[in-house]
């Protein structure tokens, strides 16, 4: 297995969605294209994992405002091939952005049937803040998660 960590680019995205999403709930999440919030990613904020040339994830930063930031993550179905991989890989890029980009708060929307994604959003340190009823793009709940950096 060789793997390799590169700047994100749109279409990884796009690839990603195309092997399968980690979870049927991202699915329809990953189907409104023009909506994804890594669309916004600025570069250096963005990265992609690639396993044999093959893009399993991307994560990255949109900053709202200084010190503010918006985390994303899209993860194919095989990220469960690397899940251990996958996962220290992701905290220590988060970790890596947020520094650099001097961010004090970084949240997140989390799907509140996603089970696995709030359990990994609160492995990296977030909290849950609130529900956001009716936010989803088909309608669905979300939590609210953030990080407060000091």
């Amino acid at each position: 297995m060789d793997s390799k960590i590169k700047p994100f680019k749109k279409f990884h995205a796009d690839q990603i969605a195309s092997y399968g999403m980690n979870h049927k709930l991202m699915e329809i999440d990953a189907s409104y294209e023009d909506n994804r919030i890594c669309n916004y990613t600025k570069p250096g904020n963005g990265f992609t994992m690639f396993v044999d040339d093959k893009p399993v994830y991307a994560i990255g930063i949109v900053i709202l405002w200084p010190g503010v930031c918006e985390g994303w993550v899209m993860a194919s179905r095989n990220v469960f091939d690397i899940r251990y991989l996958a996962a220290k890989t992701m905290k220590e890029l988060t970790e890596e952005m947020c520094k650099r980009n001097k961010i004090r708060r970084l949240q997140t929307s989390v799907k509140s049937e996603f089970k696995l994604g709030v359990r990994f959003a609160t492995w990296l340190g977030m909290e849950i803040e609130g529900l956001k009823k009716s936010y989803g793009p088909d309608g669905s709940d979300y939590y609210q998660l953030a990080r407060i950096f000091n």
